[in-house]
């Protein structure tokens, strides 16, 4: 990266953005409960259109990952064809499971506008960006963070079960904490040239 010319403040974030690496191995330890807090602050400041502030937020941490747990497997065994088969009862169990893996659960959504000439697209694409900027945030303060999706954040259900407005499109799971000191960082992973990407028109 040519940091040439640019202020320390610019490098510092330009080497976040480019080193910040998704982490799912995360030690037992929880965050202090404030230091979350700030980080999911900074989607407060994600940009979006009209100024709607669609993005919302359930933070789970201790047993209520149990509970958030029993949500996603309500929501498989809905797309099951046998729940009761063993396989069946496996991924069950998997999935109950899943919210184990991280101390702190960011559920992230995004509660649509009413107001007139507000589309659904571009509150989804507010609360990406703020979840960005919660992944660059965390990166920024030591804390290890990876977004993950899945089947259950598509399912009509799920929102009202996590308490959120009917309405509501879940975007993602952040699973967040401190990073498995034996956790192996991977390579930056290949991202084609921006030659590959860009298109110049009216340039000298």
């Amino acid at each position: 990266m040519d940091t040439k010319g640019l202020s320390a403040t610019a490098v510092a974030v330009l080497e976040a953005i480019t080193n910040r690496r998704s982490i799912g191995r995360l030690t037992s330890e929880c965050p202090d409960q404030h230091l979350v807090e700030r980080v999911i602050q900074t989607t407060l400041f994600a940009p979006n259109h009209r100024h709607t502030q669609p993005w919302r937020f359930l933070v789970l941490a201790g047993d209520a990952r149990i509970r958030g747990g029993e949500v996603l497997e309500r929501s498989l065994v809905r797309r099951l064809e046998d729940p009761e088969a063993p396989s069946s009862l496996e991924a069950r169990r998997s999935e109950r499971a899943k919210f184990l893996r991280a101390p702190v659960i960011i559920i992230v959504a995004v509660e649509p506008s009413n107001e007139p000439n507000v589309s659904l697209d571009e509150e989804i694409a507010a609360g990406a960006a703020g979840v960005q900027n919660l992944l660059l945030a965390s990166h920024a303060v030591g804390l290890a963070a990876v977004w993950r999706t899945g089947d259950s954040v598509r399912d009509e259900v799920v929102p009202t079960e996590f308490g959120f407005a009917q309405s509501s499109v879940i975007i993602g799971y952040v699973y967040l904490g401190y990073p498995d000191p034996g956790h192996v960082v991977k390579p930056r992973p290949n991202r084609l040239p921006s030659k590959n990407t860009t298109r110049w028109e009216g340039w000298k």
